[in-house]
């Protein structure tokens, strides 16, 4: 199947503009890191710099898009928030929506034309559930700004249909993939910068030492597959030495993190893609000798983001063993875990309310009450950990069955899309994509990174790169 022509971008014929705008917008970034806000010099350079790069060229911004929300904190990006009525538009949503306003244009002019897809479908459905909660909400008489936080995360999904458009040009592919990677070594960085100059979020625990919480690393976890695996495919346009000093960057900002989930998720999305490959490559007792190189391979990188972040005083290799076992009580007595799990089981009784609340939650802004064992006292808040079950909460059995099916359908056909692939980059981003996905699967039974925080943009990036994939590249036979 032939793709549409998209028409010709600006930026093609002035790459020097991107280069220049995009390792601007770094910098700024960089100096976000270190003194936790900018001063108003440095916010007008960079809305001054996103005003020149959205002239037109849908694809930079949406590379400086996805640079910007990883770069620049929460805290950043609220500072320079400006309300139209009661919506509050912070540079990466300002970004997001020109990009909708670009495909839009295209859309009139009858070039920005998508096929119909599984995931496309699934995304729509989620949306109109999501605009079900958020009416809900409001009638509800729940928070007004919690309600509409709930919304614009879940409305980070409908990226996927500007990506769609985006993604039919292979240089697009190659230009927002690049800035994906980027964005996730700038978040690997600001986590460990953070771990020196210490702030909200950086603490020390007592049994397993210095922990930085930060929603970046879960990005971090991404480009950590997307590096590791080009390394592993030995891809040329990959440098060895670079590309080994960013996985132990972002492996030391995981190893940071001490979130157990999301080592949890990495070892899976690591076997999944491992298994992918070694499936396409028709796996058998002669081929044992690849198989423990690349495991290996993960071995050496792990021990060396460990060796890193214990050479540089952060954390030692004492502290990440006992966060791994049990001298800080094991998973069996983390009281995190157990507030997990009663924060679940109150959703649960909840929804037994009616079948009406069971088929479709409570709505957006909803607050649950029950003991944290962690903080020992009650609360009463809309947030739980755990994306199926916040999404459970708020949109009922339909909108959680609906978000498993689209991760459970992004990890199969990204799985089939390694079998069946004769393009050696179509099979390294579609080992990537099996990585991310399952990791994300796995991470978002425990924590709600796929609903709740501000990255679902990403997450709709993915999938469109997935099924943009499926319709470009031809199949074996």
């Amino acid at each position: 199947m032939q793709s549409q022509k998209l028409p010709v971008l600006k930026s093609e014929k002035k790459p020097g503009l991107t280069v220049a705008g995009l390792a601007v917008i770094s910098v700024i970034a960089a100096a976000g890191i270190v003194t936790e806000t900018l001063p108003l010099a440095g916010a007008i350079a960079a809305f001054l710099i996103t005003a020149f790069m959205i002239m037109g060229y849908a694809a930079e911004t949406t590379a400086l898009l996805f640079l910007v929300q990883v770069g620049f904190t929460t805290v950043f990006l609220s500072s320079m928030r400006v309300y139209a009525g009661p919506l509050a538009v912070t540079p990466d949503t300002a970004l997001m929506l020109w990009v909708f306003m670009l495909w839009f244009f295209a859309l009139a002019d009858g070039e920005g034309g998508y096929r119909r897809t599984f995931s496309g479908a699934v995304i729509k459905l989620l949306m109109i559930l999501s605009v079900i909660a958020f009416i809900r909400g409001l009638a509800g008489g729940y928070e007004p700004e919690t309600v509409i936080l709930f919304l614009k995360s879940m409305a980070g999904y409908l990226f996927f249909f500007p990506c769609m458009w985006l993604l039919r040009k292979q240089r697009n592919i190659k230009l927002l993939t690049a800035a994906f990677a980027a964005a996730s070594l700038i978040a690997g960085l600001w986590v460990i910068a953070k771990g020196f100059v210490g702030g909200e979020g950086v603490y020390v625990r007592a049994t397993t030492g210095l922990r930085v919480t930060s929603r970046e690393i879960n990005v971090t976890m991404l480009g950590l597959f997307l590096v590791g695996i080009a390394l592993w495919k030995k891809e040329n346009k990959v440098p060895v030495l670079p590309g080994a000093a960013a996985v132990l960057i972002m492996g030391a900002s995981l190893l940071l993190g001490q979130s157990r989930a999301l080592w949890v998720a990495v070892a899976t999305g690591f076997m999944i893609s491992f298994i992918a490959d070694f499936s396409r490559t028709g796996f058998r007792g002669g081929r044992l000798a690849p198989m423990v190189s690349r495991i290996l391979l993960v071995a050496v990188f792990a021990a060396g983001s460990i060796a890193f972040v214990s050479a540089a005083g952060l954390l030692s290799a004492a502290d990440v063993a006992a966060r791994s076992g049990t001298a800080d009580g094991g998973f069996a007595g983390d009281v995190s875990l157990w507030a997990r799990f009663l924060s679940w089981w109150e959703i649960l009784r909840t929804l037994q309310s009616s079948p009406f609340t069971m088929l479709l939650g409570t709505g957006y802004g909803y607050e649950i009450m029950y003991f944290r064992p962690d903080l020992l006292s009650v609360v009463s808040i809309p947030y739980v950990d755990g994306s199926f079950f916040q999404i459970l909460l708020n949109s009922g059995l339909l909108g959680m069955v609906l978000l498993a099916l689209l991760y459970a359908r992004g990890i199969a056909d990204s799985f089939r899309l390694v079998l069946s692939s004769v393009s050696k980059t179509v099979i390294l981003l579609a080992l990537w994509l099996t990585a991310s996905f399952t990791a994300l699967t796995v991470a978002a039974l425990s924590s709600s990174l796929i609903t709740n925080y501000r990255f679902s943009c990403l997450w709709a990036f993915l999938f469109a790169l997935m099924e943009t994939l499926k319709e470009k590249e031809p199949s074996k036979g």
